[in-house]
């Protein structure tokens, strides 16, 4: 006698493929979540005045920010002389609990090669209020001042 499937073991299959389909859709549904970047609210602003100055003389540079991505938090000013090449930081205000204030930075810079100089404000995240293992977290549009 030939024993086939019957209708007990088509619902067995159809079961077990539901299940295959559920778990496969959980799984893509997962995947999708994880790759999705999570945009963290923040601002930050950083200003260098005056837009032109002579070689020699100053730029004082401002700047403030805040990201709900990190709790404690310090804001730095970079330069770089020309459009290219790295930055180096010149000014780093104090590290902040982000919550009601905000990361800032207040220093005057002297400039003394004419051309070109650029600044930006980084703001990273640390530790703990002493600071440790500092991350970029934001940074600034680039501001250029020009050094006759």
């Amino acid at each position: 006698m030939n024993r086939g499937i019957g209708s007990a073991g088509k619902t067995g299959f159809r079961r077990q493929g539901a299940r295959v389909v559920a778990v496969g859709a959980l799984g893509a549904a997962t995947a999708v979540l994880a790759v999705t970047p999570a945009f963290a609210k923040g601002d930050v602003v950083l200003n260098a005045s005056p837009g032109t100055v002579r070689a020699g003389h100053t730029v004082h540079v401002t700047g403030h920010g805040a990201s709900d991505a990190v709790r404690f938090a310090k804001l730095c000013a970079q330069e770089r002389t020309g459009t290219r090449g790295g930055w180096h930081t010149v000014a780093c205000g104090r590290i902040t609990e982000i919550g009601g204030n905000d990361a800032k930075v207040d220093a005057k810079i002297k400039v003394t090669r004419r051309g070109v100089v650029q600044f930006r404000g980084v703001l990273y995240g640390v530790d703990g209020p002493r600071g440790g293992h500092p991350h970029a977290d934001m940074s600034t549009p680039v501001r250029t001042v020009h050094v006759r």
